[in-house]
């Protein structure tokens, strides 16, 4: 399998929106709203196109998407600003093959090298733990969102990034 991992670009909108779409439809935990926020963190002020992957295996075909936006962890003496995965989807026929894996570790890269701490995710244990994410609360992070009990998770990109960084994970309204 060789992909390209790029940096979204407008002609892939619509791609990523019926991506999107496919990869959350049967999930149960899926509101269905997981396109819409996309389309709102793209309008906010600190939308960083570099953070929005898409992975390829040709030059017109989306299968992979991956979006990163800043979140606020809000402490009794502090603010740090970390990144929080907005969105992780692969298309169906691709799951199972490596390519959420690849986009998470492309979007950690670049998280790395733009400068920020960790990464915030509510999701799955078993994907997500495999891959070096841990219970926020082990970090004494809290989620301001009502989040299913053992999914907030979090890696920190550098050793001792969140030393002393506890308190209230915040998320802008284009989250909510």
């Amino acid at each position: 399998m060789n992909l390209s991992f790029e940096t979204i670009q407008p002609e892939d909108y619509q791609q990523v929106d019926q991506l999107v779409a496919a990869a959350f439809t049967p999930a149960q935990e899926s509101a269905g709203t997981e396109g819409n926020v996309v389309h709102r963190l793209r309008a906010t002020y600190d939308y960083q196109p570099s953070l929005e992957v898409v992975a390829k295996p040709a030059v017109d075909h989306v299968v992979g998407h991956g979006l990163l936006s800043p979140v606020t962890i809000r402490g009794n003496w502090h603010t740090t600003t970390i990144l929080g995965l907005a969105s992780l989807a692969v298309a169906p026929e691709w799951q199972g093959q490596g390519v959420g894996s690849q986009l998470l570790s492309e979007l950690e890269a670049r998280a790395r090298l733009a400068g920020f701490a960790a990464v915030s995710v509510v999701g799955d244990m078993n994907f997500f733990g495999s891959r070096g994410y841990v219970m926020a609360e082990d970090f004494s992070i809290h989620n301001s969102l009502a989040v299913p009990m053992g999914s907030h998770l979090i890696k920190p990109l550098t050793a001792g990034a969140l030393a002393h960084v506890g308190g209230m994970l915040e998320y802008p309204t284009s989250f909510k």
